[in-house]
Parts: structure tokens; C-alpha cells; sequence
């Protein structure tokens, strides 16, 4: 029963991924490109191409209106530096409705675990970082490297980083959050052979100290995977929406080998230790983002410096730095940002300080 239920979703899945726009870079544009109603129709003509968006003539007809209002609202709204350029990503002609489906979100307050490790205080010899070294509170003065970047890395011939997924309209940014951290972890380790790929639907069917697409936290879903274990993605597959009747096919689904023994919590306001334990894996943070926000929507890649929310509402996963900004993996398809990232300034970031960070803590480290 649960082979032919994960069978039909993988079918669901082929549909799906037909529908998200080829990930690329955002599409450079000028204002000049906004001088008419026909120069901005011949920009979603290009911007049809550059995401190879199949359109029929009829709804580019409908979702016209809605990237004309999506350009004019970037170009009035991004604030850019020097000569950074205007962008689009692939979600420039979404609906109102599809625009209100990408949610975040992470549960404000929910109920934690009791699988914390305590943190490590980490005595390394970095590398000298000339005129960048910070003095912080309760810390060792240390340098740190000048950058740090999981994401471009690789990891015993294999990258370190897995790639970007889309969480959809399911607000399960911790379940993404946490998956990808284990997933780095374990490419990180020593003797890793492969990109191992780990089931967000499995914590949004299971991990009942969450709430599924409602929301939930990363450090559940830690706890939830050290008693549990979890399934590979190709074995339980995302479909973007919570069972019915919760249901959850954990028990019949094959657990990834894999040894946990907690996660353990960041001290918050602590940007030293943040960046001091990425040099290690990478982390998961949260950030603000709030309500119908356009700007964090329509990011298209560069350096954000659009809005920011009021209080931690989405998770995703720290996997570097560099002198002037975080660098992120959303969940949110390789269409948006920058091929799937964020680059969040360090001057403005959003409060990803707020609750410091969090990170599985595996057998070997």
C-alpha cells in the first residue's frame, strides 16, 4: 500500500517539476526596458525565454498585468549599489494567489526538544584576516578566514552542499533547513562517497512537534531524526502538502544509515561563534522576513537590500560568509535569488542574529 502511494506521488512530482521555471540568474533589465507598454511586453518575452517559461497566448494575456507590476514595483523599489543592476527572477508573472502560497514559515515558539548538545568551544588557529579581526563578547580573540563557502566546495569529490529544492506553497522551511544541515554534515564527513538526499515530507507527515506546513522548528526536527532516523528523498518523496488523517509512511520506508546524537544551539547576538562554527559545517538560522514581502519575493540574486520582517519567521541554512555578507540556501527553487541563494548584507541582516543558529551534532564529530 505505501509503494503504490509513493508511486502515485512520484507521478504527482513529474508534474510538478514541469511547472517550475529552468533554474538561471535573474534577468538583467534597465528602466529603459519600462519606457512603454510594448518595450516592458517585449521584456516578458525575454524573460519567457531566459526561463524557458511556457506561456499559452491566452494567460500571457492574464499574467501580463502582474509582471508589469512586478517590474515597475522592482525598479522603484530595489535599492541598489553603484551600478548593480535591475533583476527578475522566475517568479515575475506569478499570480496574487500563487504569490500568497510561498509561505515561510517557522513556528515562533515551539516546543523543544531535550536532545541539546552543548556547544563546542571551538580553540582552532584560523587564518590571518587583515584588518577584519573582531573582538567579542565571552569569546577568545580569534581570526577568523576571510570567506568561507560550502557551497562551492566539494567534499571527497562530491559537493558539500546538496542542491536547492522548493518547498512550494508548504510552509516547511525547517523541515528544508534541517534536512539540508544533515545533508552537509554528511558530506562533510570522513569516508563520505555521495550526496545523500533526506525526505522533507517525512518530517512534515511525522514530526508531530511541529506542525507540518504550518510551520515548525529545525531543532525538532533534529530530535526527531535522532530517534527516528529518516528516509532519502527518492525513497519518500516531496509533494508539497501534508497528509490527510496523518498519515506517515516512516515505518514501511528505509531509514538513510546515519548516526545522530543530538543538535546543539548557538548562543544569540554572537556573530563570532555564528561564523566561527560555519567554518566547521554549515548552520541552520533563521531570518525576518514578514508579511507580503514583495522585495524578498522578487529577489533575483546581487546583495539584498530590500525589506525585512519584525521576527524570525524562516529558516534556511548558513553555508558561508564573506567581509560583507551571509551567504544562504533558501528553499525556495534555483529560479529565485541567486540560483537558489541569498546574499544578505552583515550591516542589515534581516536578525539572523536574533536566535543565534543551530546544527546537528553527528556521531563522528
Amino acid at each position: 500500500m505505501a509503494g503504490q502511494a509513493i508511486a502515485a506521488v512520484l507521478g504527482i512530482l513529474l508534474a510538478l517539476a514541469l511547472l517550475e521555471p529552468v533554474a538561471a540568474d535573474g534577468l538583467k533589465f534597465t528602466t529603459h526596458d519600462l519606457r512603454s507598454e510594448k518595450a516592458v511586453r517585449q521584456l516578458y518575452e525575454r524573460w519567457c525565454n531566459h526561463f524557458k517559461v511556457a506561456r499559452k497566448q491566452e494567460e500571457k494575456v492574464h499574467r501580463f498585468t502582474y509582471f508589469n507590476q512586478t517590474v515597475h514595483r522592482v525598479a522603484s523599489r530595489t535599492v541598489r549599489v553603484a551600478d548593480e543592476p535591475l533583476r527578475l527572477n522566475g517568479f515575475a508573472d506569478a499570480t496574487w494567489a500563487e504569490r500568497e502560497a510561498m509561505r515561510c514559515c517557522m513556528t515562533p515558539e515551539g516546543r523543544r526538544n531535550s536532545a541539546l548538545v552543548p556547544v563546542k568551544r571551538h580553540t582552532r588557529t584560523y587564518q590571518d584576516m587583515p584588518g577584519h579581526t573582531r573582538t567579542y563578547r565571552n569569546s577568545a580573540l580569534l581570526t577568523l578566514p576571510v570567506r568561507v563557502e560550502w557551497h562551492t566546495r566539494t567534499c571527497q569529490g562530491q559537493p558539500c552542499v546538496g542542491p536547492v529544492r522548493n518547498q512550494w506553497s508548504c510552509g516547511s522551511s525547517w523541515a528544508f533547513a534541517a534536512t539540508a544541515a544533515i545533508e552537509s554534515h554528511l558530506a562533510i564527513r570522513p569516508g563520505a562517497s555521495m550526496i545523500v538526499q533526506l525526505s522533507q515530507q517525512e518530517l512534515v507527515d511525522c514530526d508531530h512537534t511541529s506542525h507540518g506546513c504550518k510551520g515548525g522548528l529545525a531543532i525538532n526536527a533534529f530530535n526527531y531524526v535522532r530517534q527516528n532516523g529518516i528516509a532519502s528523498w527518492q525513497n519518500y518523496p516531496y509533494y508539497r502538502f501534508q497528509q490527510e488523517n496523518g498519515t506517515c509512511l516512516a515505518r514501511t520506508t528505509p531509514r538513510v544509515t546515519m548516526t545522530m546524537i543530538g543538535w546543539s544551539q548557538l548562543e544569540p547576538h554572537n556573530e563570532y561563534e555564528l561564523l566561527a562554527q560555519v567554518t566547521y559545517a554549515p548552520v541552520v538560522v533563521a531570518i525576518s522576513i514578514g508579511a507580503n514581502n514583495t522585495d524578498f519575493r522578487g529577489y533575483a540574486g546581487g546583495m539584498y537590500w530590500g525589506k525585512c520582517g519584525t521576527k524570525n519567521d524562516h529558516e534556511l541554512l548558513l553555508v558561508g560568509y564573506d567581509p560583507d555578507s551571509y551567504i544562504l540556501k533558501n528553499s525556495w527553487g534555483q529560479s529565485w535569488g541567486d540560483f537558489g541563494y541569498l546574499f544578505l548584507p552583515r550591516t542589515r541582516n534581516c536578525g539572523i542574529l536574533e536566535r543565534g543558529g543551530s546544527y546537528p551534532v553527528m556521531g563522528w564529530d
